[in-house]
């Protein structure tokens, strides 16, 4: 396999894709022009294979790269998640709430109707502030240690996880005051410390069941999206954490008509302290970082997509969107030379 990456970005004006080639980058391809794109995810196995949701609209496959696609289910599609384990299972959530699951690459799926079966306690929190004011599914977790483990995030509506692979499930939103939930991730190699991105807090906990606290010491910002973890700079230390900030919701950049005032934090006590991160970062972005993604061959490097659009909110037109590059585990940026739309979701694979 050669060293080349290959950028899926998914934006308010449709799914761009570039390649490196000869120390820059190369568009590839443009689809989607009309479409809203709210999720990526690609197969670690076989690289060319990634699913795109189109909201309002449906999930769609590509087995050459992104030069064809074909679309494998129909609906309003906000998370598409593949196993970690198992190149063929993919689950994609939607709105209104539900989540959907395919054994065999995306040829055929079946919905998880027992999601539906939770107490009405829970599913009254299902909702969204935008019409239709429908909850939809941000964020599919498949624990990469146990395929059976299962965490999602509800937009809103909070936490619900299965230890069956979605035969049942429970809601484990306690602690948590306003249930705008973003991402979830656990600590690498651990099956009890998870964190919590939402739009009005960052949280963890030893127990999902027990509750979750805040961990924001050291952040001067309150709106929390994506977040990753990269390897620590020495062998035996903490992994770093890199974490996606803003000053308020995006609600309240239209109020005051202004930008995201966004940041970049890192902590590599797992939480207990963050960073802000400055190098080649403006004061204050007025664009959103709404994607943090790997890179396919170097644990060092990762790279962001920034948006000036609202991304729970999908309609309407979008600004202008960036791309950038770390190259260091998230300590100094650079931006890529590539022009594109409000970016909202990225995906780097192996070319």
């Amino acid at each position: 396999m050669s060293e080349g990456v290959r950028l899926y970005a998914g934006t308010q004006h449709g799914l761009f894709v570039w390649r490196s080639r000869n120390a820059g980058w190369e568009q590839v391809s443009c689809s989607f022009e009309d479409g809203i794109i709210d999720s990526i995810f690609g197969c670690q196995q076989s690289p060319d294979r990634v699913f795109v949701g189109v909201t309002h609209d449906g999930l769609y496959r590509t087995t050459d790269a992104g030069k064809n696609w074909t679309k494998v289910l129909d609906g309003d599609i906000r998370s598409v998640t593949v196993d970690p384990t198992d190149d063929k299972v993919i689950y994609s959530g939607i709105e209104p709430v539900g989540l959907f699951r395919s054994e065999d690459g995306g040829n055929r799926w079946e919905e998880l109707t027992t999601l539906k079966e939770l107490p009405e306690a829970a599913r009254k929190n299902w909702w969204f502030p935008q019409p239709p004011h429908l909850g939809h599914v941000r964020h599919i977790f498949i624990h990469p240690d146990d395929p059976s483990v299962i965490y999602l995030c509800v937009e809103h509506g909070g936490i619900v996880r299965s230890f069956d692979r979605g035969q049942s499930w429970e809601d484990v939103s306690k602690g948590i005051d306003y249930l705008d939930i973003h991402v979830i991730l656990n600590l690498p190699q651990s099956f009890e410390r998870y964190y919590l991105a939402t739009a009005r807090g960052f949280f963890t906990t030893d127990n999902p069941a027990e509750g979750w606290v805040r961990a924001e010491n050291g952040l001067t910002r309150d709106y929390f999206h994506d977040f990753l973890f990269l390897p620590p700079a020495k062998s035996g230390e903490n992994p770093n954490m890199l974490l996606a900030t803003a000053d308020g919701s995006p609600g309240f950049w239209r109020r005051e008509n202004r930008g995201a005032r966004a940041a970049l934090f890192t902590s590599r006590d797992n939480a207990k302290s963050w960073q802000r991160v400055t190098c080649g970062l403006p004061d204050n972005l007025d664009s959103m970082i709404w994607a943090l993604v790997h890179h396919p061959h170097d644990a060092k490097t990762v790279f962001a997509g920034f948006g000036n659009v609202a991304r729970g909110h999908a309609s309407g037109a979008g600004g202008a969107g960036d791309l950038m590059i770390s190259r260091d585990l998230g300590e100094s940026w650079e931006r890529l030379d590539i022009a594109l739309p409000a970016d909202r979701v990225l995906w780097a694979a192996a070319d």
